[in-house]
Protein backbone atom coordinates (compact mmCIF):
# COMPACT_ATOMS: atom_id res chain seq x y z
CA UNK A 1 0.00 0.00 0.00
CA UNK A 2 1.19 3.54 -0.73
CA UNK A 3 1.63 6.16 1.98
CA UNK A 4 -1.38 6.38 4.28
CA UNK A 5 -2.41 9.93 5.15
CA UNK A 6 -4.13 10.29 8.54
CA UNK A 7 -5.72 13.33 10.17
CA UNK A 8 -6.15 13.39 13.96
CA UNK A 9 -8.84 15.80 15.14
CA UNK A 10 -8.91 16.33 18.93
CA UNK A 11 -8.96 19.46 21.09
CA UNK A 12 -6.56 17.89 23.63
CA UNK A 13 -2.91 18.22 22.56
CA UNK A 14 -1.73 15.27 24.74
CA UNK A 15 -4.26 12.99 23.04
CA UNK A 16 -3.15 14.13 19.56
CA UNK A 17 0.48 13.50 20.49
CA UNK A 18 -0.31 10.09 21.97
CA UNK A 19 -2.25 8.96 18.89
CA UNK A 20 0.47 10.24 16.57
CA UNK A 21 2.98 8.20 18.58
CA UNK A 22 0.77 5.12 18.30
CA UNK A 23 0.51 5.55 14.53
CA UNK A 24 4.27 5.94 14.13
CA UNK A 25 4.84 2.85 16.27
CA UNK A 26 2.36 0.83 14.21
CA UNK A 27 3.93 2.08 10.98
CA UNK A 28 7.35 0.93 12.16
CA UNK A 29 6.08 -2.46 13.30
CA UNK A 30 4.36 -3.11 9.97
CA UNK A 31 6.81 -1.34 7.70
CA UNK A 32 4.11 1.03 6.44
CA UNK A 33 4.49 4.61 5.26
CA UNK A 34 2.17 6.95 7.15
CA UNK A 35 1.80 10.71 7.27
CA UNK A 36 -0.04 12.26 10.22
CA UNK A 37 -1.66 15.71 10.22
CA UNK A 38 -3.04 16.94 13.59
CA UNK A 39 -5.95 19.39 13.97
CA UNK A 40 -7.08 20.97 17.28
CA UNK A 41 -10.74 21.20 16.19
CA UNK A 42 -13.24 20.13 13.57
CA UNK A 43 -13.53 23.74 12.46
CA UNK A 44 -9.81 23.89 11.65
CA UNK A 45 -10.10 20.74 9.54
CA UNK A 46 -13.14 22.08 7.71
CA UNK A 47 -11.45 25.41 6.91
CA UNK A 48 -9.21 23.90 4.27
CA UNK A 49 -10.46 20.34 3.76
CA UNK A 50 -9.36 18.55 0.62
CA UNK A 51 -10.03 14.86 -0.12
CA UNK A 52 -6.40 13.79 0.36
CA UNK A 53 -6.77 11.83 3.61
CA UNK A 54 -7.21 8.08 3.87
CA UNK A 55 -8.27 7.97 7.52
CA UNK A 56 -9.79 10.63 9.81
CA UNK A 57 -9.71 10.09 13.58
CA UNK A 58 -12.28 12.32 15.33
CA UNK A 59 -12.90 13.09 18.96
CA UNK A 60 -16.70 13.34 19.11
CA UNK A 61 -16.96 15.74 22.07
CA UNK A 62 -15.09 18.91 21.03
CA UNK A 63 -15.76 22.66 21.39
CA UNK A 64 -17.13 24.36 18.28
CA UNK A 65 -18.26 21.93 15.60
CA UNK A 66 -18.22 18.55 17.33
CA UNK A 67 -16.73 15.43 15.77
CA UNK A 68 -20.03 13.96 14.59
CA UNK A 69 -21.15 17.17 12.88
CA UNK A 70 -17.68 17.61 11.37
CA UNK A 71 -17.86 14.07 10.01
CA UNK A 72 -21.28 14.74 8.49
CA UNK A 73 -19.92 17.77 6.65
CA UNK A 74 -16.83 15.86 5.53
CA UNK A 75 -19.02 13.11 4.11
CA UNK A 76 -20.68 15.64 1.83
CA UNK A 77 -17.25 16.40 0.34
CA UNK A 78 -15.54 13.02 0.55
CA UNK A 79 -17.33 9.68 0.27
CA UNK A 80 -14.12 7.66 0.30
CA UNK A 81 -12.28 8.67 3.48
CA UNK A 82 -12.40 6.22 6.41
CA UNK A 83 -13.73 7.67 9.68
CA UNK A 84 -12.75 6.37 13.12
CA UNK A 85 -14.23 8.01 16.24
CA UNK A 86 -12.77 8.41 19.71
CA UNK A 87 -14.97 9.29 22.68
CA UNK A 88 -15.31 9.05 26.44
CA UNK A 89 -18.85 7.66 26.26
CA UNK A 90 -19.76 4.87 23.83
CA UNK A 91 -23.30 6.20 23.44
CA UNK A 92 -21.89 9.28 21.68
CA UNK A 93 -20.75 7.06 18.83
CA UNK A 94 -24.11 5.40 18.29
CA UNK A 95 -24.87 7.57 15.26
CA UNK A 96 -21.61 6.67 13.55
CA UNK A 97 -23.53 4.65 10.97
CA UNK A 98 -24.79 7.95 9.53
CA UNK A 99 -21.30 8.74 8.28
CA UNK A 100 -20.26 5.12 7.69
CA UNK A 101 -17.72 5.21 10.53
CA UNK A 102 -15.59 2.08 10.60
CA UNK A 103 -15.46 1.89 14.43
CA UNK A 104 -14.91 3.87 17.64
CA UNK A 105 -12.44 3.82 20.56
CA UNK A 106 -13.15 4.68 24.19
CA UNK A 107 -10.79 6.96 26.11
CA UNK A 108 -8.34 6.34 27.67
CA UNK A 109 -6.99 4.51 24.65
CA UNK A 110 -4.34 1.84 25.09
CA UNK A 111 -1.96 0.96 22.28
CA UNK A 112 -3.25 -2.55 21.61
CA UNK A 113 -6.88 -1.48 21.42
CA UNK A 114 -5.81 1.34 19.11
CA UNK A 115 -3.76 -1.01 16.93
CA UNK A 116 -6.74 -3.35 16.49
CA UNK A 117 -9.21 -0.60 15.57
CA UNK A 118 -6.75 1.32 13.43
CA UNK A 119 -5.81 -1.85 11.54
CA UNK A 120 -9.49 -2.26 10.69
CA UNK A 121 -9.50 1.32 9.38
CA UNK A 122 -6.39 0.59 7.31
CA UNK A 123 -8.05 -2.42 5.69
CA UNK A 124 -11.06 -0.29 4.79
CA UNK A 125 -8.75 2.42 3.44
CA UNK A 126 -6.94 -0.14 1.27
CA UNK A 127 -10.26 -1.12 -0.28
CA UNK A 128 -11.22 2.54 -0.79
CA UNK A 129 -7.91 3.29 -2.46
CA UNK A 130 -8.40 0.83 -5.26
CA UNK A 131 -7.25 2.68 -8.31
CA UNK A 132 -10.48 2.44 -10.28
CA UNK A 133 -12.27 5.62 -11.32
CA UNK A 134 -15.92 5.19 -12.24
CA UNK A 135 -17.14 7.82 -14.69
CA UNK A 136 -20.58 8.33 -16.20
CA UNK A 137 -19.86 8.70 -19.89
CA UNK A 138 -22.37 9.64 -22.55
CA UNK A 139 -22.56 5.91 -23.35
CA UNK A 140 -23.04 4.79 -19.74
CA UNK A 141 -20.89 4.13 -16.63
CA UNK A 142 -17.28 3.05 -17.23
CA UNK A 143 -14.62 1.92 -14.75
CA UNK A 144 -11.08 3.08 -15.58
CA UNK A 145 -7.81 2.24 -13.88
CA UNK A 146 -6.47 5.59 -12.70
CA UNK A 147 -2.96 4.64 -13.80
CA UNK A 148 -4.20 4.14 -17.37
CA UNK A 149 -5.58 7.68 -17.70
CA UNK A 150 -2.95 9.93 -19.27
CA UNK A 151 -4.76 13.24 -19.00
CA UNK A 152 -8.20 14.78 -18.71
CA UNK A 153 -9.39 17.52 -21.05
CA UNK A 154 -12.16 20.05 -20.62
CA UNK A 155 -14.01 20.95 -23.79
CA UNK A 156 -17.22 23.04 -23.81
CA UNK A 157 -19.63 21.23 -21.48
CA UNK A 158 -17.68 17.98 -21.51
CA UNK A 159 -14.75 16.36 -19.72
CA UNK A 160 -12.76 13.88 -21.79
CA UNK A 161 -10.68 11.12 -20.18
CA UNK A 162 -7.78 10.15 -22.45
CA UNK A 163 -6.11 6.74 -22.22
CA UNK A 164 -3.60 5.28 -24.65
CA UNK A 165 -6.38 3.28 -26.30
CA UNK A 166 -9.48 5.43 -26.16
CA UNK A 167 -11.09 8.72 -25.08
CA UNK A 168 -14.19 8.77 -22.83
CA UNK A 169 -16.56 11.73 -22.86
CA UNK A 170 -18.46 12.84 -19.74
CA UNK A 171 -20.93 15.71 -19.58
CA UNK A 172 -19.58 17.70 -16.62
CA UNK A 173 -17.28 20.54 -15.61
CA UNK A 174 -13.54 20.24 -15.02
CA UNK A 175 -13.95 21.48 -11.45
CA UNK A 176 -16.30 18.61 -10.60
CA UNK A 177 -13.67 16.07 -11.67
CA UNK A 178 -10.56 17.93 -10.48
CA UNK A 179 -11.50 17.53 -6.81
CA UNK A 180 -11.96 13.77 -7.22
CA UNK A 181 -8.81 13.26 -9.28
CA UNK A 182 -6.45 14.93 -6.78
CA UNK A 183 -6.30 11.73 -4.75
CA UNK A 184 -5.12 9.87 -7.86
CA UNK A 185 -2.18 12.26 -8.40
CA UNK A 186 -3.68 14.41 -11.13
CA UNK A 187 -2.74 18.08 -11.32
CA UNK A 188 -3.85 20.99 -13.49
CA UNK A 189 -1.35 22.25 -16.05
CA UNK A 190 -3.77 24.49 -17.97
CA UNK A 191 -7.33 25.72 -17.57
CA UNK A 192 -8.41 22.94 -19.95
CA UNK A 193 -6.12 20.08 -18.87
CA UNK A 194 -5.43 17.86 -15.86
CA UNK A 195 -2.46 15.51 -16.20
CA UNK A 196 -1.62 12.25 -14.47
CA UNK A 197 1.67 13.01 -12.70
CA UNK A 198 2.66 9.37 -13.09
CA UNK A 199 2.97 9.98 -16.84
CA UNK A 200 4.68 13.38 -16.72
CA UNK A 201 7.92 13.08 -18.70
CA UNK A 202 9.07 16.70 -18.87
CA UNK A 203 8.10 20.32 -19.30
CA UNK A 204 9.22 23.54 -20.93
CA UNK A 205 8.13 27.12 -20.33
CA UNK A 206 4.96 26.54 -22.37
CA UNK A 207 4.36 22.78 -22.63
CA UNK A 208 4.25 19.55 -20.64
CA UNK A 209 5.08 16.16 -22.12
CA UNK A 210 2.79 13.34 -21.07
CA UNK A 211 3.44 9.89 -22.51
CA UNK A 212 5.06 11.37 -25.66
CA UNK A 213 2.22 13.87 -26.07
CA UNK A 214 2.66 17.65 -25.80
CA UNK A 215 0.04 19.60 -23.87
CA UNK A 216 -0.06 23.34 -23.13
CA UNK A 217 1.30 24.61 -19.81
CA UNK A 218 -0.45 27.74 -18.53
CA UNK A 219 1.84 30.25 -16.85
CA UNK A 220 -0.57 30.59 -13.92
CA UNK A 221 -0.39 26.84 -13.22
CA UNK A 222 3.35 26.19 -13.53
CA UNK A 223 4.40 26.77 -9.90
CA UNK A 224 1.50 24.74 -8.48
CA UNK A 225 2.19 21.93 -10.94
CA UNK A 226 5.87 21.76 -9.95
CA UNK A 227 4.88 21.77 -6.29
CA UNK A 228 2.38 18.94 -6.82
CA UNK A 229 4.97 16.97 -8.77
CA UNK A 230 7.57 17.30 -5.99
CA UNK A 231 5.00 16.08 -3.48
CA UNK A 232 4.22 13.16 -5.76
CA UNK A 233 7.88 12.19 -6.04
CA UNK A 234 8.41 12.30 -2.28
CA UNK A 235 5.15 10.71 -1.14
Amino acid sequence: MAEICVAIVDDEAPVREMLEGYIRRLAQERDERMRVVPFPSGDRLLESYEPVYDILIFDIDMPGTNGMDTARRIREMDERVVILFITQIAQYAINGYEVDAVDYMIKPIGYYDFAMKFSKAMRRAAQSRRREIVIRTVDGPVGLEADHVLYVEGMAHYVIYHTAEKAYRVRASMKEHEDTLKRYNFARCHKSYLINLQHLEGLTATEVRVADLSLPLGRAYKDALLNDYMKYLHR
